[in-house]
């Protein structure tokens, strides 16, 4: 086989060892020693005839295939971290699969956003068909938390266009090996269509149709959560473990020859709630069954409403000073405490109705003194 190099050859070769001259040099080299026969050069016509062996052929094909779509020097290597780790994984937990009877039988919380990307994108062809849903799932579900409180605020205001611009905010808040994936591209474009619908529709959610709009299928999954039992442990299970943890404590204090309590003023071991979640010190606090004593509900309590007034502080004070912001991170908190929390900080169900109409008051405060002059603004303050 001969591959003619026309009359332009100078000028493709000047071109060529200009803006690309590092990266030519570099397959020049590689396929040099795959050319073989003689090479002929014709004056009249500045053309050039190579011919080319069958090692070098395939090397320019799978050069071909792999530029089709590569992945980025960073993906590749995050992907080749997350294959470790998942092997790791599995050795640690003696199992084979992301996927056990059809549940993700690993914990992605500590793992980025782009790198639950790269698995669910099978980046470099690393990874199972289970990983790849496991990641999928993982990262929708992360989705799904951040606009939550978005969602809740548009089904009350009929202001679904917010929505989906926090939903193209979070998208485009993606790294390049997430933006790189063929998901994220049909997501955000979805997410702009669905933009353009809500913004011309007032009052309801669009119906986009589009099975790559993530937040279509958010709003129709949370629409029929309820009919899913819930598969989180029951107040009698936490209760029992809770139960046993201070029991430990209590037991571990003794071998130290001291008592385990639950005081700062006292002497002796002070009880550690470090490991305890908030829906297990909900529990203690509330004591149902009886099986706390005075002092550890107390302090089961005390430890709540520290964390309770921390985070609900800090979603406050680190969302600006937007009140959609401020009102979406409170709202965030709120759902994000079980049954047991809410009853024991004494948070009603109108709690999430009280923020609304607080959000509602200020945004018609804050249009006012936008649509008025400066002057007029300045009157107020």
């Amino acid at each position: 086989m001969s591959t003619v190099i026309g009359a332009s050859t100078s000028s493709l070769l000047g071109y060529a060892t200009g803006a690309y001259g590092q990266k030519t040099t570099g397959v020049q080299t590689a396929i040099s020693p795959l050319v073989t026969g003689d090479t002929t050069t014709s004056t009249n016509t500045s053309a050039t005839s190579l011919t080319l062996s069958e090692e070098a052929k395939a090397y320019l094909a799978a050069m071909s295939k792999t530029a089709d779509n590569p992945p980025s020097g960073s993906a590749q290597a995050r992907a080749q971290a997350a294959r470790a780790w998942l092997d790791q994984q599995y050795q640690t937990l003696g199992i084979s699969s992301a996927l056990v009877d059809g549940q993700t039988a690993v914990d992605f919380s500590g793992q980025s956003r782009s790198t639950l990307a790269v698995i669910a994108a099978d980046t470099g062809d690393l990874f199972t068909a289970d990983e790849t849903k496991a990641a999928a799932t993982a990262l929708h579900a992360r989705f799904d938390d951040a606009m939550a409180p978005h969602a809740v605020i548009a089904r009350h205001t009929g202001d679904y266009a917010s929505l989906y611009a926090a939903a193209a905010d979070y998208l485009d808040a993606a790294g390049p090996e997430e933006r790189g994936t063929t998901a994220w591209t049909k997501q955000r474009k979805a997410v702009a269509d669905g933009l353009a619908v809500a913004q011309a529709s007032f009052g309801k959610a669009p119906k986009t149709g589009n099975a790559d709009d993530p937040v279509r299928t958010m709003l129709d999954a949370s629409a029929t959560a309820s009919q899913t039992p819930s598969k989180t442990q029951d107040a009698a299970t936490i209760a029992a473990k809770a139960r046993g943890a201070l029991d430990a404590q209590a037991n571990a204090a003794k071998d130290a020859g001291t008592d385990l309590v639950f005081n700062a003023s006292q002497s002796g071991q002070k009880v550690d709630f470090q490991k305890f979640d908030n829906r297990t010190l909900a529990t203690v606090a509330q004591n149902k069954d009886g099986q706390f004593s005075a002092e550890e509900t107390r302090a089961a309590k005390k430890e709540l409403d520290q964390r309770t007034r921390t985070t609900m502080l800090s979603a406050f004070t680190g969302s600006g000073g937007d009140a959609a912001t401020r009102s979406a991170a409170l709202i965030k908190q709120y759902t994000s405490m079980s049954a047991e929390e809410r009853a024991v900080l004494g948070f009603g169900d109108d709690f999430t109705d009280k923020i609304l109409k607080n959000y509602k008051t200020v945004s018609s405060i804050q249009s006012m003194l936008d649509g008025g002059s400066s002057s007029t603004s300045g009157s107020y303050f």
